[in-house]
C-alpha cells in the first residue's frame, strides 16, 4: 500500500515528467504497484510508460471526469490529414479534453470507422460519444463538447 500511495503522490507531484510504473501480482496474492521493478523472483508483470498527458488525467475535474466516462471523446485522422487534424488536436489539449485518437491507415481502419460513424472516412472527424463533427471548425467541435457536458475551455 505503501508504494502504490508513493508512485500515485509521485505521479501527481511531477506530471510533466514521464515515469515507468510496474505492476505485479506477489506470491500471496496481492497487487503491488512501483516506480521500481519487482524482486527478481517475480515471472510476470506490466511495465507502463506514464506520459505528462495520462500523468495529468489524474488531476481532470469531476465535470471533466462525468462527461468522459458518458460521452467518450475519439479524434479519426490520417497520415495526410495536415493542418486540420494538427488544429483539432490543439483545440483539444488546450480546452484539456480527455481523448483517443484513431489513425486511418489501412482498410480495416476504413471499414472500422464506416461501421462506427455510418460514411466515407473524412479527417478529422471529432466523435463525442455518439455524436460527430466532421472537419475541423471550433464553434461545432466546443458546441459538441459542451452538449456533453465537459467544461468550456480555461481562459
Amino acid at each position: 500500500m505503501k508504494r502504490r500511495s508513493a508512485l500515485l503522490l509521485l505521479i501527481a507531484a511531477a506530471p510533466a515528467l514521464a515515469q515507468t510504473a510496474y505492476r505485479w501480482v506477489d506470491d500471496k496474492g496481492r497487487v503491488q504497484y512501483s516506480d521500481q521493478p519487482p524482486p527478481a523472483a517475480v515471472p510476470q508483470y506490466d511495465q507502463r510508460n506514464i506520459s505528462a498527458n495520462q500523468s495529468g488525467s489524474l488531476q481532470q475535474s469531476f465535470a471533466t471526469r462525468q462527461a468522459a466516462g458518458k460521452y467518450p471523446v475519439t479524434l479519426y485522422v490520417s497520415k495526410d490529414c495536415g493542418k486540420a487534424c494538427e488544429d483539432g488536436r490543439a483545440f483539444l489539449k488546450k480546452r484539456t479534453i480527455p481523448f483517443s485518437e484513431q489513425r486511418i491507415e489501412s482498410a480495416e481502419d476504413v471499414a472500422t470507422y464506416k461501421a462506427r460513424i455510418g460514411a466515407e472516412p473524412f479527417v478529422p472527424t471529432l466523435l463525442v460519444g455518439r455524436e460527430k463533427e466532421t472537419g475541423f471548425a471550433a464553434p461545432a467541435w466546443d458546441n459538441l463538447l459542451d452538449k456533453a457536458g465537459y467544461p468550456a475551455a480555461r481562459r
